[in-house]
């Protein structure tokens, strides 16, 4: 799911400032993994894939571990290796897609 408010959401907010870029490009960058991950981790859990694999999901080309670190930084990945709340905005699908 993407809402309408995360164009303003606290934490593209943290993240673009963290980053130094626009927030439409790190929404940009946090879609791209979204889809990414529906695909290739669709549980939510990147602690599989290292920096480089996850930068590279979110099309990113500013430093892997930058990135990585600012994505857990703002909330968007636990210290766990998750996507936070990911079930809760994932899990429909990706059961439905695993029947």
């Amino acid at each position: 799911e993407v809402h309408q408010s995360l164009q303003r959401h606290p934490k593209i907010l943290r993240l673009s400032a963290r980053l130094r870029i626009h927030k439409a490009q790190a929404a940009g960058h946090l879609l791209f993994l979204w889809l990414w991950t529906l695909d290739y981790a669709p549980t939510g859990d990147l602690s599989a894939f290292g920096p480089a694999e996850i930068s590279a999901a979110a099309d990113c080309s500013f430093d892997a571990e930058l990135f990585l670190q600012a994505l857990r930084e703002t909330g968007w990945i636990d210290d766990d290796g998750k996507l936070h709340d990911w079930y809760d905005y994932c899990g429909k699908l990706s059961a439905r897609r695993a029947r």
